[in-house]
């Protein structure tokens, strides 16, 4: 009784929210902010086109698209060997804009011009885009063993085609779309490579890597120092202990120099189908790494290792298995193995806005989590964030106070699932 006083005395103090009257469906938090499309899919897209998958994007509770990439490189045939850049003659490059950089291909639409298309549709939409920098296929030669001369060549060329594109980018576009675009995406996908999760390289891949993305980072401090860059990792259980990722990642975050305004979204393991316990157990390990110094996001994979689209109570178990961990949750994708399909795009709507009483963390359940969360918030807690602040109001009085946390906390006790504390 005592403690259950203190608690509501303690919140009372911190007084009461009100929440706004007349809100829409805009308003209403989702549970995925943003879903990644890769440019092979849209890069010959009309401004009809774009407006159209905003659009739909937008109904189907996303703030914003993720860009994979704005500059592909496909090597073709090897005349050598497969890690040096120069054994690939048949090289060409793509790219979403007519940039100074070579490219073979442009877009069909808009005098080559698809990235201009993107961001005038975001506008039109009130929504965002992410840019993705380069999609170059030599960063699958490596990462097998120790590291290189050939391998810390290729970064270094990476780095300076990376960061002269962010700069390019913004001097082109940021003038008239500079609200529409969200930050930037770390296209080199790193994951639990075997000789830097096991020591053996002598920190060479974290020191390497990390050299890479500062260049991408010093480039968006110099164009743009708002922006946030988003990077999204992976990882193979047979590969390394998640453990021994998380000191890789560790590393590799110490030496890019992230801000605390950069986005660490590992990608969940959904696409190799692990189970739950595994999704989570990866989360935990690369949150730890990360150690809050910057912000942790999931990346939810929505297929399987058929490629295939994965249904929609699979995407919701291996959501639910982490996010609590994320203060925001982005897929890879929507845009890919959902928009087209009008069944499971329905379904995945639903799944994203639908609210559960008390799910203020938006982790698909009541839990005492949610109360500690709410707790807090009540207590004016600095960083402390309600990701569905309607999911509090219990007492649907629209406002949020001691009461609503008593109706929580009884709600959780009766729970059968819940044990009594």
């Amino acid at each position: 009784m005592k403690r259950e006083l203190s608690v509501i005395v303690s919140a009372l103090i911190c007084g009461a929210a009100v929440i706004q009257s007349g809100v829409n469906a805009a308003d209403t938090p989702c549970r995925f902010t943003s879903s990644f499309i890769q440019n092979w899919y849209c890069r010959d897209w009309t401004y009809r086109r774009w407006e159209q998958e905003f659009a739909a994007a937008g109904s189907a509770g996303f703030d914003s698209l993720i860009l994979q990439s704005s500059y592909d490189i496909v090597r073709g045939e090897c005349a050598g060997d497969k890690k040096d850049v120069s054994a690939y003659p048949s090289a060409s490059g793509f790219c979403m804009f007519p940039s100074v950089h070579d490219a073979a291909y442009h877009s069909s639409q808009n005098n080559g011009d698809a990235l201009e298309l993107a961001l005038q549709a975001a506008k039109a939409a009130d929504m965002q885009l992410w840019i993705g920098t380069v999609n170059d296929d030599m960063w699958w030669k490596y990462g097998w063993g120790a590291p290189d001369s050939y391998f810390e060549d290729w970064c270094e060329d990476n780095a300076e085609l990376c960061s002269g594109l962010i700069t390019e980018i913004w001097e082109r576009y940021g003038e008239d779309y500079g609200n529409q675009i969200a930050g930037w995406y770390y296209t080199n996908e790193i994951w639990n490579i075997d000789a830097a999760c096991d020591g053996s390289d002598n920190g060479e891949y974290a020191r390497i890597i990390g050299k890479n993305i500062n260049a991408a980072i010093e480039a968006v401090n110099k164009s743009c120092p708002e922006k946030p860059l988003l990077i999204s990792p992976f990882y193979n259980t047979d590969i390394s202990s998640s453990q021994q990722f998380g000191s890789f990642i560790s590393d590799v975050i110490a030496a890019a120099g992230f801000r605390a305004a950069d986005i660490f979204a590992p990608q969940d393991g959904g696409g190799r189908e692990y189970p739950p316990d595994v999704i989570r157990e990866w989360a935990e390990a690369q949150k730890k790494a990360v150690d809050g110094r910057m912000h942790f996001w999931l990346n939810n994979e929505c297929f399987g290792k058929e490629m295939t689209a994965l249904s929609v109570e699979q995407l919701r178990e291996n959501y639910c298995a982490a996010a609590d961990l994320a203060e925001n949750n982005i897929i890879f994708s929507w845009n890919h193995y959902y928009a087209s399909d009008s069944s499971l795009n329905s379904q995945f709507a639903e799944f994203s806005a639908e609210t559960l009483k008390g799910d203020v963390n938006l982790d698909g359940k009541l839990s005492i989590a949610d109360l500690v969360l709410f707790h807090k918030w009540l207590l004016g807690v600095p960083d402390i964030r309600l990701r569905d602040r309607n999911a509090a109001d219990l007492c649907a009085d629209r406002r949020l106070d001691a009461f609503d946390l008593c109706l929580m906390r009884r709600t959780i006790i009766e729970s059968p699932d819940h044990p009594v504390f």
